[in-house]
């Protein structure tokens, strides 16, 4: 199933997925649909959810949310594995509508009615696989048909024209399984450079919030979860003295975890130096991230590819983040990053101290880093190219 496209010819691409459609999610299915339609090819789309054109509001699809959240697990799987046939039925009507030259599916467990229509109608199906997830809903205890789960991810995976994973982590992770290593390739995560420039100015964000500009601002953007590693920041903050030091920490965000930091902060005498954003909307990120002298990632799951990172980067900022391989992929240790040993107890605290002890240490930094993004191709648009060239 090789189709041979005249160069500059217009592509037909039918996007399917089947999520939430939230956080990261979100902004991958968002950032490779306009990246297609920007290289100037058409993109139709079958989903569950849809959002709207800000990235906030559910159009489509916003009664699977509370769904998910409060069905028994036995019960959910049995709902992802009925969702073939109306997913089936989705696609095969858009395929005889829009006539697709391919398709291409964000991975999902349980969802193999992309691989059946892409057999059925003999067009070829590109799987984006952002997560190992048979590994991480075992790990967490989320799977009833546990057997079923394996033996589907490993079919989705194998059966696909070809599969992407975003790491060469997760790439080992899904040959273990029993994927052919042959049928994987490996793309990052990519960025917008239009929307994440260096000449975006942070001194707005600072004024705001009363950081001087004296201050080396470590900061960090995103949802607030435990595992993040943003207690362990606090806690330095406060045995180091960081603060009084001439040190500012600005967190960016909501979560779960949110409550507890700050509670944390404000019992300690850290408010003077830590400032809580509370949410931010997507369109203004980029302003608070102007707005940190180096970036923090303190913890990451073992195989992903943050996009944290790929933003802190692409606006000239080096990032503090664990040495483990998934990082060093796409980091480099003492150029654009500071990389410690999460095994290490001391490892962090030592990472924050290197990156504040001089403003010119973090702007050394911070020219690597906004280099990378074009050394290394970190861009939606590269990705979307990279993709149709697989096929073509």
């Amino acid at each position: 199933m090789v189709i041979a496209f005249n160069r500059g010819a217009i592509v037909k691409i039918l996007y399917h997925h089947r999520t939430q459609a939230e956080d990261a999610q979100g902004i991958h299915i968002y950032e490779m649909i306009n990246a297609f339609r920007e290289i100037g090819h058409e993109v139709s789309m079958v989903s569950l959810v849809k959002l709207n054109q800000g990235r906030t509001k559910k159009e489509k699809g916003k009664i699977w949310e509370p769904i998910a959240k409060f069905v028994p697990n036995f019960v959910y799987e049995i709902m992802e594995i009925g969702y073939n046939f109306y997913g089936y039925f989705l696609l095969a009507r858009s395929i005889k509508k829009d006539k697709p030259d391919f398709i291409y599916e964000r991975y999902s467990l349980n969802t193999f009615c992309g691989v059946w229509v892409s057999k059925k109608f003999q067009i070829p199906l590109v799987l984006e696989v952002n997560a190992p997830l048979y590994y991480e809903c075992q790990k967490y205890g989320k799977l009833f048909f546990a057997r079923f789960a394996k033996f589907s991810e490993r079919w989705i995976c194998s059966n696909s024209f070809r599969t992407i994973a975003v790491t060469n982590v997760m790439k080992r992770m899904l040959v273990k399984e029993g994927v052919p290593e042959s049928h994987l390739i490996v793309m990052h995560n990519g960025i917008n450079l239009d929307e994440f420039r260096t000449d975006i100015d942070g001194c707005k964000i600072r004024s705001k919030y009363n950081i001087t500009s004296d201050k080396i601002v470590l900061g960090f953007v995103g949802w607030f979860r435990p595992w993040h590693g943003l207690d362990k920041i606090l806690k330095i903050f406060k045995e180091k003295g960081l603060g009084r030091g001439g040190v500012h920490l600005l967190l960016c965000g909501d979560g779960p975890a949110y409550h507890d930091l700050y509670e944390y902060a404000l019992q300690n005498n850290l408010l003077d130096y830590v400032t809580f954003t509370g949410g931010v909307d997507r369109k203004d990120v980029p302003a608070y991230i102007a707005a940190f002298d180096i970036a923090l990632q303190p913890s990451v799951t073992p195989y992903a590819s943050p996009m944290k990172i790929f933003e802190y980067i692409a606006m000239g900022k080096g990032v503090i983040a664990p040495k483990q391989d998934n990082i060093c992929e796409i980091l480099e240790d003492g150029y654009n990053a500071i990389l410690f040993d999460a095994n290490d107890e001391n490892g962090l605290e030592k990472a924050l101290i290197t990156s504040t002890e001089t403003i010119s240490y973090a702007k050394k930094m911070a020219s690597a880093a906004s280099k990378t993004i074009i050394e290394k191709e970190y861009l939606w648009k590269s990705n979307a190219k990279k993709v149709v060239d697989l096929i073509s």
